[in-house]
């Protein structure tokens, strides 16, 4: 298996307690990330082919009040096969992902996979892996990183980080259970809390983001505790230079990029060296996307993303190379093809690819998250309709979405924005 040189990468969990599925039964994907209007009716009708089985999901995925889906939340659907209480499961797999097993060759990971005690896990550039562990805990393991699994059960779960990263999301612990991560110096003890730790040479870093996480070092009995906000790096056996704070969470300057030109700005952090971001489908980041790196405020997502919504997170760099508190983002990634043609007569003729056998409606706004529409038609027949002329010069933003049926509208299919001159 080959061993990739480590780039300091990260993820960031905001998974509800509601999503952990009951300890000892997770099951592989398929999955469904919630969309606006969705219904476990409707999702069971579409993942089942029986509206009926909606109680299974509901039960499965721990959801309260089946009539408030949150948009963002992963649901996981049964396949027939239980975690066992001495393995882990790849809930899912980004890239390239391989599994060494003693005495095997090297296989790749695939979805669904079981993953177990003396396993060793490695992510190549661009890769991702996660776990879902007996006691309904959540890990990522971030591309280049190799991780192995050591122990696992219900009552103990043990991770040994060789090379690069692992996040995780851990289940509060009882007092006969333990969640460890150890590096080749460093041993972290967990009792419910959302943490990251990385190493990269002789250093090992690690941040908290929720609970509390206890650093030792191996055969040490002393601990320092890193709690809640703060971070710490070690290096050569000493920490250096002790627990400090996070920096605060990056603000959104801008909030829509654009297909041509797909790319977020942020307002600088004090004290920021650089910025960390990863983009998912998921507000939980269970299945992250890409990774990225900034030296400064603009933040320049893949080109590659398909259209539709997905969710961006940034954190801030400090100068020991701890990352600090997320930011987040719901961003749509519009399809590319809708044009704008000027008339003579000062109108715009905006232009996509449609059928005059669908409805479509059109939004144009000052606004580029369309808080407030100058024009809302809806209805249309067309692949195409004139705006204008304009009374107010200034950039106007403009999207196109498809009828689901008589009374509501999908995500945009076309979009793109007006740059009307001062006169």
């Amino acid at each position: 298996m080959k061993k990739t040189k480590f780039s300091l990468c990260w993820a960031f969990f905001a998974v509800a307690s509601g999503l952990l599925a009951p300890s000892g039964y997770l099951a592989a994907q398929p999955s469904h990330v919630v969309r606006p209007g969705d219904t476990l009716w409707g999702i069971s009708g579409e993942h089942y082919q029986q509206p009926g089985r909606w109680p299974e999901i509901q039960r499965r995925n721990g959801v309260g009040e089946p009539r408030r889906l949150q948009p963002g939340t992963v649901l996981y659907f049964a396949d027939g096969r239980a975690l066992g209480e001495d393995e882990a499961m790849a809930l899912a797999v980004m890239g390239q992902v391989w599994l060494r097993r003693p005495g095997e060759p090297d296989v790749p990971v695939v979805q669904g996979g079981a993953v177990k005690a003396g396993d060793t896990l490695s992510t190549a550039a661009g890769s991702f892996l996660t776990l879902g562990l007996p006691d309904g805990s959540r890990s990522v393991i971030p591309s280049n990183s190799t991780v192995e699994l050591q122990v696992v059960d219900r009552r103990h779960i043990g991770f040994r980080l060789l090379d690069g990263g692992i996040e995780s999301q851990v289940r509060k612990q009882h007092a006969d259970q333990e969640f460890k991560v150890r590096s080749r110096s460093v041993v972290l003890s967990v009792r419910g809390t959302r943490f990251r730790v990385s190493v990269e040479d002789e250093r090992v870093v690690s941040e908290v983001l929720e609970g509390r996480v206890a650093a030792s070092q191996a055969g040490s009995a002393s601990e320092l505790s890193i709690e809640a906000g703060q971070g710490a790096v070690l290096e050569d056996g000493v920490i250096h230079p002790t627990v400090r704070a996070l920096l605060a969470a990056p603000q959104f300057a801008s909030r829509t990029p654009s297909a041509a030109s797909p790319s977020v700005e942020i307002t600088q952090v004090p004290g920021a060296q650089g910025y960390r971001w990863r983009i998912a489908q998921d507000d939980m980041f269970l299945a992250p996307l890409a990774e990225g790196a900034s030296a400064g405020t603009s933040l320049a997502l893949p080109r590659e993303l398909d259209p539709g919504f997905y969710h961006l997170q940034v954190a801030a760099v400090d100068d020991t190379r701890l990352e600090g508190m997320p930011g987040s983002l719901l961003f749509y990634m519009p399809r590319p093809g809708g044009t704008s043609v000027w008339k003579d007569d000062g109108r715009v003729e905006l232009q996509w690819a449609g059928s005059s056998a669908r409805h479509y409606r059109l939004e144009l706004s000052r606004d580029p998250g369309f808080a407030v529409l100058v024009i809302d038609r809806k209805g249309m027949q067309a692949s195409s309709t004139i705006v204008g002329p304009f009374a107010v010069s200034g950039l106007y933003y403009w999207r196109v979405s498809e009828a689901q049926d008589g009374e509501h509208y999908g995500q945009p299919i076309a979009s793109g924005s007006i740059d009307v001159p001062a006169r």
